[in-house]
Order: structure tokens, then C-alpha cells, then sequence
């Protein structure tokens, strides 16, 4: 509505004539469009009949009724991108896939920290201990290189201990009412496989049940006497590991004082002085994120068990070829060293009694 102001210009008692009121109304209305349109340039006009006033005291109207409600602001979150900002899972390994598919636990036995102790179906055998093994001490695994952010796990895999070794430490985890320590163990990537095969060896000793283990001999060291060292915390263990990038998942049980202590060395060291008291139960695999660490080969038994299997036919092969194709020469030059041996003698006689 106009005001009293706009009508100043008009006289409607005066004399004046027609033509000239059309003419005021005409700059009235000429006024009013010049203002209306500076009007519109400071400020669009909404698509609903809300003050000017109100709509600045009322963000979250303005953003409803306006023309520009659509518009996202350039301070404001969309919320889909929260989607984009989601938790990172944890890596799966080969552990985990093969003890879901076995696994009698429900998830919120999972979930929560079940407790340390042996019960009989875990002791029935060694692949139920395994996996009881594997799921009470699965997150302090996946863990144990949680400081190092320059080392990550890549796969925790199952370890195929030979029968006589799992049967052995089974004998002496049915005489105990402890819960096996986990440690690791780290060595060269050329002894895994005997590991696996005979189980941890103590040096300078033969083995107590298999007579076909060798002997082996001390590598680094007996500082606390003489046993299996391993260690109780993963890093210590990769120290130990200079042409590979495995280190073994042990089970031990060490020796108890009378108060069930273990003693525990620097390092996290524990010795343990029998061997069927210990055992390699899975393979951790890492992988170094910096360039001051070059990363070795993982162990592989398949490569190396193929690897043995090529040499063994490569030496047959050649002790083949070289029955048939050099027999008949080293026979031919054997008889000919003969013969000239044989000639020399006779030439020797001959000459001697002339």
C-alpha cells in the first residue's frame, strides 16, 4: 500500500485539468516502478508473504519458504558424505575364514573376553585346541604391531605341523592345569620347514622321541641357558628374521615356580627346555610400509615343497644322462690308463734285463 507521501503531487480540489493529472500519474507510476525495481535488486522476492524481518530472524524458515531453499550452503555438511567417512574394517586372514566356517561359538561369545581355561573338548585334540587357542588370543595377535606403523600384518595362516610333533604336545598339555603362554618365534626362512616338521629343536640335544630330527646348533646365543627362546611380544621376534617376513604363532608352556610363575627375561624372553612343550600353531606374515626395511619373501611351503620336488628330478636326470652318455667314455679312458700303465710295466721288464 502506498503512503501519504505518494499522493503529495496530486490536488484533486485544484483546477487543474485532465491532461495534466494523466501526466502526474504517469511519474507516479514511473516513481514507483524505479523504486519498486531498486527495491528487488537489494533483496529477492520471497515466494511466500513473510516480513523481511522475520524471515532474517528465522534461518531455518528462510530455508523452507525461500526460492533458494534448494541451494545448498558452502558451510553447511551434506549429509550423505558422512556415508563416505565410515570406520575402517578390520583386515580378514586366513585364520579367520577357516575358524568361521568351525567355529561352535555365537557373537557375542566373540564379543566378549572368554576366559582362559582349558575345558575337556578342548583338550580331545589338537585342531579344537588350535582354534580355542586362536580365538582367545585373536585380538592381542592382530595387535601385537599396533605401535610399529611402519609394520603390517598382511595374513595370520595356519601352521601344518607334522602329527608326531601335534601328538607329542598334546601328551604334555593333558598334564597341565595351565593355560599354554602365546609367544612368537623368529628364524631363518631355511629352518621353517624342519620346524614344522620335527617341531622347535633344543641345540646341542637329540630329540627325545624322533630319532630322524636332527641336531642342531646354537645360533644366537645362550644367555639364559640352554632351551627354545621366543618371546612374548612379535617385534622382538622379527628381529631374529633377516631373509623372510614370518615369524611363527607359538603355544608354550614354560616351567612354573611354586607360586605358578614364569620367569620372564629381558626382551620378553621366555625359555622353554623341552620340546614337546612348545609348539608352532600359525605363520604372520608382515609387510614393511618403510623403505629402511626391504621386504623379504613370505614362507611358502607349496614353492618349496615344488622347489624340492624339481631338484630331486633334476638329479635323477642327470645321474640318468650321465649313466648313458659318459659310462662308456669313463670305461673306454679307465682301460686306456690301464693299458698304458700295463705297457709301462712290460717296457720297465724289458728294459731291466736288457
Amino acid at each position: 500500500m502506498s503512503s501519504d507521501s505518494d499522493y503529495d503531487d496530486f490536488d484533486y480540489n485544484s483546477s487543474q485539468n485532465s491532461l495534466s493529472i494523466d501526466y502526474q500519474i504517469d511519474q507516479f507510476e514511473l516513481r514507483h516502478c524505479i523504486k519498486s525495481k531498486k527495491t528487488k535488486q537489494k533483496i529477492r522476492k520471497a515466494s511466500c508473504s513473510v516480513s523481511k524481518k522475520t524471515l532474517k530472524s528465522q534461518p531455518t524458515l528462510l530455508r523452507v519458504n525461500c526460492i533458494n531453499s534448494k541451494i545448498t550452503l558452502k558451510a553447511e555438511r551434506k549429509p550423505f558424505r558422512y556415508d563416505h567417512y565410515v570406520q575402517e574394517k578390520q583386515p580378514s586372514f586366513e585364520c579367520d575364514e577357516e575358524f568361521q566356517e568351525t567355529s561352535t561359538l555365537t557373537h557375542t561369545d566373540l564379543e566378549s573376553k572368554p576366559s582362559k581355561i582349558l575345558a575337556p573338548e578342548h583338550r580331545q585334540s589338537f585342531s579344537s585346541f588350535r582354534r580355542y587357542f586362536y580365538q582367545i588370543n585373536q585380538q592381542e595377535i592382530k595387535s601385537s604391531l599396533e605401535k610399529c606403523s611402519q609394520i603390517k600384518i598382511t595374513n595370520i595362516r595356519l601352521a601344518s605341523v607334522d602329527e608326531h610333533v601335534q601328538k607329542d604336545f598334546m601328551k604334555q598339555l593333558n598334564n597341565t592345569s595351565y593355560f599354554p603362554n602365546l609367544v612368537y618365534h623368529g628364524t631363518a626362512l631355511k629352518n621353517i620347514t624342519s620346524i614344522l616338521h620335527y617341531g622347535l629343536l633344543i641345540p646341542d640335544r637329540a630329540h627325545p622321541s624322533n630319532s630322524e630330527a636332527p641336531i642342531i646348533k646354537v645360533s644366537h646365543g645362550n644367555a639364559y641357558g640352554n632351551g627354545i627362546y621366543c618371546s612374548q611380544t612379535a617385534v622382538y621376534s622379527l628381529s631374529y628374521t633377516h631373509d623372510t617376513n614370518t615369524i611363527l604363532i607359538c603355544a608354550a608352556m614354560p616351567k612354573r615356580n611354586k607360586t605358578g610363575m614364569v620367569k620372564i627375561h629381558s626382551g620378553n624372553i621366555l625359555v622353554v627346555t623341552h620340546v614337546s612343550r612348545i609348539i608352532p600353531l600359525f605363520l604372520l606374515d608382515v609387510t614393511y610400509l618403510n623403505q629402511s626395511n626391504i621386504n623379504q619373501p613370505c614362507f611358502d611351503e607349496q614353492k618349496i615343497l615344488r622347489t624340492n620336488e624339481n631338484t630331486e628330478k633334476k638329479k635323477k636326470k642327470i645321474s640318468i644322462d650321465i649313466s648313458r652318455k659318459y659310462l662308456r667314455k669313463i670305461l673306454n679312458y679307465m682301460n686306456d690308463e690301464n693299458r698304458k700303465h700295463e705297457q709301462y710295466q712290460e717296457r720297465s721288464y724289458l728294459t731291466y734285463f736288457d
